[in-house]
């Protein structure tokens, strides 16, 4: 005879006096319990597995309190997707759904390593026991992307281990279970509750032989059911031999949240009754189950749930209780929890756990969000509870609680400080710091990707750094001298290398890849500047360079352009044996400055300089000055001005310079004594003329001589020879120069710049006047360049002159330099490039030839 089961007021039938409620797929589950129940939460042992072809993988279970436990292997499932079952006594497979789950008793996730996970409660539906032992037949299924899905059948076994206690609440994470033994040791003595009062009144009108479910709110209604009704509304509701069993899903319409000691508490306040003729079998299945977030920080996590669940709870004043909190579904120790760092504090009102993030226990991994490397860290917390009221009040409260913070950046930092050592020449960084599943893939050096054996061949040495929190830093050692590590003379002995850096790392094992840029900077005192010496060759100037350290990350200019396209087209010598650099640039190429043309010599001067290849910026220069004798000269200058030497001793019988004229008498020698003549003339004047000439325009002038006649004024008989000497010059028609000088004015940037040039590309140039500008009263024009010319549109007056005046005129066609007019007056009346004032600013621009421009600020 089966153990007594006590109704109400006085009612007692045998465990077989009434039918058990029929499992969702069919066939009642019958649990024998043996002893009285101890109160323990956890507990080991080891199960029986059969495996049903073909193996799946690695997969692994084990029976862990009132669960079947099952792993499979994340290696082995890969990307697939996945899915399981079980089968009902009769053979029937029922694929497990999240809705089913819940009402069932399943629970699928995964592990802290992310293997698939799937969590059994011995009372799930299709559970099968004999005395104190439970099996399942389970299937799980993979499918790939393509083909049909795999099914993999396994049967697990395992003991009942520690006997139930009278009741039992799991809060899982999808569901809250209570189950209630059905054997009564006797009458109680105390006075029944409200939730029993009102339920027994609902019972006493309620059909017979039939499960119901009375559903109690804090409003004081009721909802009452059959059991039926309640599964198809997603509850579960069975028996076995010896327990009630009811089950709800979270967020149901008749469960509540209440508020305990400040918490939300899930509650469904459920009595479940069976009815015959002469008797009423009543069970209070109410459940509840914390349901607050975890509290997260920087540093830690807390979880705190009330000490008392007063729904829970008949008799406060004689609450007595036992807590623990595990892992993983396993209660560990006081000396594990000081180990890991835990606390674990209860008062009269809370129950609190806190775990510092990185805790042992748990599990910090890297995570990206968006390119940026951070990390989160999970732990599987476990509390376990075991209370008494009374006599028959015993409980026990177990809730599994995953906690998953939130992504947390951590910056990654590229560390050199004390690693890199300047004195022996080289970059010693690290870049850290990252969890064991960060790996580095490759590093780019000054732009140049390199994988790790292509960075060990460089000789850059990748290496990992470990650090006693169990963090790692990726080490990197790149030589001053490679070509990969820029080079900057800042000033004096001071050299700054610069490292730029790219890391790409990856994360394991999911292969997700970032990168992490760095820049890093070394001033180091070990520059030899370069030293210069400057001599006068024979019809050249030359200048002797001995190299410095740095001066191969620079580029050698003459004046302001790069010796490059000067030394070929100009036939400069250029030597350079590595240690010493030679240069000679002969007299009268383009490159250099001429001082002064004087009777005396000419005096020319060739700036070098040294620039920085990017910036241009000047970093070293040096000027040689060399005065040459002159002889027979004949210069024409860029600018239209023509200069001159004529030598007596040409001449047979010779001539008295200090006498020559050009072709206008006005115009003579600017100096001279018994022997030479120097002229210095604008081609614009002294009545020099000009014709095109193929693709040239030629200017002439001629020297003269003024004879001495007898008698002086009106000579009959001269002493002197006839003298004429032509001087030319030839412009081509398609060259381009451009000069330019600058020179600060206060606010007003202000430069003067001239040009020459002609064909299809012309040179034109514009004034902007600034302050002043009224010093040319009626306005002002501009005329300059080379060939010939049609006419481009001036605004009519400059900003800031003080008067408007008709339009003027640019055009090519003289070769007189830059010329300023006022307008409307005649070209005669043109004042020369030094009267320009030094406060207007010119703007340029090129123009083909034939072409019509409106210059900025025109109306």
């Amino acid at each position: 005879m089966g153990p007594l089961i006590s109704g109400l007021w006085g009612h007692s039938i045998y465990k077989d006096a009434e039918p058990p409620i029929s499992g969702l797929w069919g066939g009642a589950v019958s649990v024998r319990t043996l002893g009285p129940p101890p109160l323990d939460c956890v507990w080991g042992a080891v199960p029986v597995r059969t495996w049903g072809p073909p193996s799946l993988g690695s997969a692994r279970t084990e029976c862990r309190g009132r669960y079947f436990w099952i792993w499979l292997d994340k290696a082995f499932v890969g990307q697939s997707r996945w899915h399981y079952g079980v089968y009902t006594e009769s053979g029937q497979y029922i694929e497990v759904t999240r809705q089913l789950a819940s009402q069932c008793g399943f629970m699928a996730g995964t592990d802290l390593r992310g293997n698939p996970q799937i969590r059994i409660s011995f009372l799930a539906c299709s559970v099968h026991n004999t005395v104190s032992d439970f099996s399942l037949q389970l299937r799980v299924e993979v499918t790939g992307a393509v083909g049909p899905s795999i099914p993999y059948d396994m049967t697990i076994r395992c003991p009942l281990g520690a006997p139930w206690s009278p009741r039992e609440i799991v809060c899982e994470e999808n569901y809250m279970e209570v189950s209630v033994r059905r054997a009564v040791p006797g009458i109680a003595r105390e006075v029944l509750n409200e939730d029993w009062i009102a339920a027994w009144l609902v019972a006493q009108g309620a059909l017979n032989q039939v499960w119901q479910v009375v559903f109690h709110f804090r409003n004081g209604s009721l909802l009452s059911m059959p059991a039926t009704q309640a599964h198809s509304l997603g509850y579960g509701v069975n028996t076995t031999a010896t327990r009630v069993l009811f089950r709800a899903p979270y967020g149901t319409a008749q469960s509540e949240i209440t508020s305990v000691e400040g918490l939300e508490v899930a509650v469904a306040r459920v009595t479940v009754f069976y009815k015959q003729a002469w008797m009423i079998l009543m069970v209070d299945t109410a459940v509840a189950c914390p349901v607050n977030s975890p509290v997260v920080n920087a540093t830690s996590l807390s979880w705190v749930t009330p000490r008392i669940l007063p729904s829970l709870v008949l008799w406060p004043e004689q609450y007595q209780d036992e807590v623990q909190m595990g892992l993983d579904g396993r209660v560990i120790d006081a000396g594990t929890i000081a180990r890991n760092g835990y606390t674990f504090l209860t008062d009269s009102r809370l129950i609190r756990i806190v775990v510092p993030i990185g805790a042992p226990g748990g599990l910090l991994q890297s995570a990206l969000v968006s390119n940026r490397y951070g990390t989160r860290y999970s732990i599987h917390l476990l509390l376990d509870r075991h209370w008494q009221g009374d006599e028959s009040d015993r409980t026990r409260h177990c809730s599994y609680r995953p906690i998953h913070t939130p992504f947390s950046p951590q910056t990654p930092q590229i560390i050199d400080g004390r690693y890199t050592v300047a004195a022996q020449g080289y970059f010693k960084v690290r870049l850290g710091h990252f969890l064991p599943d960060v790996e580095l893939v490759s590093v780019s050096v000054g732009g140049h990707p390199f994988s790790r054996l292509e960075a060990e061949d460089r000789g850059f040495e990748p290496h990992e750094v470990p650090n006693p929190n169990d963090t790692r830093a990726f080490g990197l050692r790149v030589p001053f001298a490679d070509p990969l590590v820029q080079q900057q003379y800042l000033h004096g002995p001071l050299r700054r290398y610069t490292l730029r850096l790219n890391y790409t790392l990856q994360l394991l094992p999911t292969g997700e890849a970032f990168t992490q840029a760095g820049l890093i900077t070394c001033d180091v005192p070990d520059v030899v500047p370069p030293s210069f010496q400057g001599s006068c060759e024979a019809g050249a100037l030359a200048l002797l360079m001995t190299h410095g350290t740095l001066d191969q990350f620079w580029v050698p200019y003459v004046g302001e352009r790069p010796l490059s396209q000067l030394a070929a087209p100009h036939s400069y010598r250029v030597s350079d044996d590595g240690r010493h650099f030679h240069l000679a640039v002969p007299l009268l190429a383009a490159g250099l400055v001429y001082e002064s043309i004087s009777l005396q010599g000419l005096t020319a001067r060739l700036d070098f300089s040294l620039r920085d290849k990017k910036t241009r910026s000047v970093l070293a220069s040096f000027a040689v000055v060399c005065t040459f004798p002159t002889g027979q000269l004949l210069v024409c200058l860029p600018n239209g001005t023509l200069v001159a030497m004529v030598l007596s001793r040409d001449t047979k019988p010779a001539l008295d310079p200090r006498r020559t004229h050009l072709k206008d008498p006005d115009c003579g020698p600017v100096a001279s004594d018994s022997s030479r003549a120097l002229f210095s003339f604008s081609l614009a004047s002294c009545g020099t003329t000009r014709r095109f000439e193929g693709g040239y325009l030629v200017y002439e002038n001629e020297v003269t001589f003024v004879p001495e006649g007898v008698p002086a004024t009106s000579p009959i008989i001269t002493r002197d020879s006839r003298y004429r000497l032509t001087l030319r010059c030839r412009y081509p028609l398609t060259e381009m120069l451009w000069v330019s000088a600058q020179q600060q004015l206060g606010e007003n940037a202000v430069s003067v710049v001239w040009g020459t040039g002609g064909g299809s590309r012309m040179g034109l140039m514009g004034l902007e006047g600034g302050r002043g500008l009224s010093a040319l009263a009626g306005g002002w024009g501009v005329r300059g360049g080379q060939g010939a010319g049609s006419g481009w549109r001036l605004p009519q007056a400059a900003p800031g002159s003080s008067g408007m005046s008709p339009r003027c005129f640019l055009h090519g066609g003289a070769a007189s330099g830059l010329r300023v007019l006022p307008c409307p007056q005649a070209p005669s009346s043109q004042l020369p490039l030094a009267a320009v004032p030094s406060q207007w600013k010119l703007w340029s621009w090129q123009l083909g030839q034939g072409q019509h421009v409106e210059p900025p600020g025109c109306p």
